[in-house]
């Protein structure tokens, strides 16, 4: 077999080449801390590894919204906590307002304090987050929910709750709808509910019931046993009313009935117009209703400006009382809600972190270098291409010339 020169350089050339290109990657492999470089290197692993960077940035998305709305939740949480003393404030100040030895002119000064208190809830109700937003307008962020004055307040939000996309299966919401938060304070056992029973003959019906004390709970019954008297049941004891009756009353058309009927304990009035039958029965019932915070406000101080000292101006005061301590146990409910969805979130992110270090442990297996390996390869490549170079030297120093000389 015959080998030319030109054979001999071109071989040797393309060896080191080759030998130069190994080491090459094996140094990128080095640098970088990747073995598959390019995807040509291992596609499989490539694929796969792309997959998981996906996944990984995905998982990164929903932690940067996590920590979006844990933030919107907690100004959240901060502005309730000033709404939910505000309305511990008012019910002190009517704690106040009840004391026997006020004047007109000290009952007045409570009312100039609550006008600005009321200014100041009106301001809280149309609050704005970082971005702008009111807080508590609904899916409305751009509108302001409430305007108007003492003589009525009006809400423009909706019902609806703006929320964050903080995982692949969960929107948490991070705001509240004003009319949740201002204007649906439970007045039950503030109001009642009188109806004839079916079987009445008499052209009785009922014209008003109200309250007119603190009411104690309990469900009663009123039945005429004539046109002009009548028994008074607890039908919470004695559904049917057979046992025996509460007390009895003389009716007088156009006065109220008392429930119970000790002028004492009077909680409720019932008001009647027509002529009763005997047998005619009444059921009364504490009804649920709603009122909103700015009309408590706007009554409380109508009442401390003209209320007088008799017992409706007192009976006011309780129900200020019993409003306030509706509408904050209404705030601490929304608290505590709010204060769940960041537990949420903290579970949320924990499981965030789990994920990113699995995601990464499996990039490592699929395209990270054995550094050990790599290395003990690099210094193997290195000793092969040194080779080559010192035998290409001795190789081209051959030539009949030199062997003549």
């Amino acid at each position: 077999m015959r080998i030319s020169t030109a054979q001999i350089y071109g071989g040797t050339v393309s060896n080191i080449t080759r030998q130069q290109s190994d080491m090459l990657k094996l140094q990128n492999q080095l640098s970088t801390g990747k073995r598959v470089v390019s995807p040509s290197d291992d596609p499989v692993a490539a694929a796969r590894a792309l997959e998981v960077s996906q996944a990984a940035d995905q998982v990164k998305l929903s932690k940067d919204a996590q920590g979006t709305a844990n933030d919107s939740l907690a100004s959240l949480d901060s502005k309730l906590g000033e709404v939910g003393d505000l309305f511990s404030y008012i019910r002190q100040r009517a704690i106040q307002a009840g004391s026997a030895t006020l004047s007109q002119s000290d009952r007045d000064s409570i009312a100039q304090d609550m006008q600005s208190q009321f200014d100041s809830m009106l301001s809280m109700a149309n609050t704005t987050n970082e971005n702008g937003e009111y807080v508590f307008s609904g899916y409305k962020g751009d509108v302001q929910p409430f305007s108007g004055s003492l003589a009525g307040v009006s809400y423009a939000g909706d019902q609806g709750q703006r929320t964050v996309h903080v995982s692949n299966t969960r929107n948490i919401p991070v705001s509240l709808s004003g009319s949740e938060v201002f204007m649906s304070i439970q007045t039950s056992g503030q109001s009642f509910n009188a109806q004839p029973s079916l079987g009445n003959t008499g052209t009785a019906t009922v014209s008003s019931s109200a309250v007119v004390g603190t009411y104690a709970g309990g469900q009663y019954g009123i039945r005429f046993t004539s046109a002009t008297a009548y028994n008074i049941y607890d039908r919470a004891a004695d559904p049917a009313m057979t046992g025996a009756a509460l007390a009895s009353g003389t009716y007088t058309a156009g006065s109220p009935i008392n429930l119970p009927p000790l002028p004492a304990a009077a909680q409720i009035q019932v008001t009647l117009n027509g002529t009763p039958a005997a047998s005619d029965t009444f059921a009364v019932n504490p009804s649920s209703g709603t009122t909103d915070a700015f009309k408590m406000m706007a009554d409380f101080i109508t009442n401390l400006k003209t209320g007088g000292t008799g017992a409706a101006y007192f009976n006011s005061i309780q129900n200020t009382m019993s409003l306030a301590d509706s509408a904050q146990e209404n705030v601490l409910r929304l608290r505590s809600q709010t204060g769940s969805r960041q537990l949420e979130l903290e579970s949320l992110g924990n499981i965030a972190d789990d994920l990113t270090l699995q995601y990464a442990d499996a990039t490592q297996r699929l395209v990270g270098v054995d550094y050990a390996k790599t290395i003990s390869d690099y210094q193997l490549q290195q000793t092969y291409l040194e080779a080559s170079r010192n035998t290409f030297v001795k190789t081209t120093s051959l030539s009949l010339f030199s062997f003549l000389s």
